[in-house]
């Protein structure tokens, strides 16, 4: 087996022993600069992870910055979002924990996280902010905002 199928087995493994215990949103924040409509965003997406036997939790933080068509700032808009998985069996390793992070757990959140950004745009009078889907691998395919123009992102898993 080579090591590129092993770490897979590895994951593999692993997921079949995964199960979510929970998603919370841990802070959730935006403020609106200029009464102007957004044109363009910048997006990230940070990953932190920590586990523990028999137990691995990721942090989420997605931060957008909203421009107009004069590139002045329209709005910044930022969720934090906590998911913990619990498993059973023995520990894996932690490159396991991040291919799992990278692959199964952003998927898990990203809905979360989405859904957070669009009520708080809502909130703040942006109409129609809405980010696109998260694709894999290239997760930069995944952002854009619907009738306002494009985003684009920066991702450390």
């Amino acid at each position: 087996m080579t090591g590129q199928q092993g770490s897979l087995a590895q994951l593999s493994d692993f997921v079949a022993r995964v199960d979510l215990r929970g998603i919370v949103a841990q802070e959730c924040h935006a403020v609106r600069h200029s009464g102007a409509a957004p044109e363009r965003a910048a997006v990230s997406l940070d990953t932190a992870l920590s586990f523990r036997p028999g137990a691995v939790d990721y942090r989420f933080t997605m931060t957008c910055k909203a421009y107009d068509v004069s590139e002045d700032p329209v709005a910044d808009l930022s969720v934090v979002l906590l998911t913990s998985f619990t498993f059973e069996g023995a520990d894996a390793s932690e490159s396991v924990y991040h291919a799992f992070g990278t692959n199964v757990a952003i998927m898990t959140a990203y809905p979360y996280l989405r859904q957070h950004v669009h009520d708080l745009a809502a909130r703040i009078g942006l109409v129609n902010f809405t980010l696109g889907l998260l694709k894999q691998p290239n997760k930069a395919q995944g952002f854009s905002i619907i009738a306002t123009g494009s985003v684009q992102q920066k991702s450390t898993p």
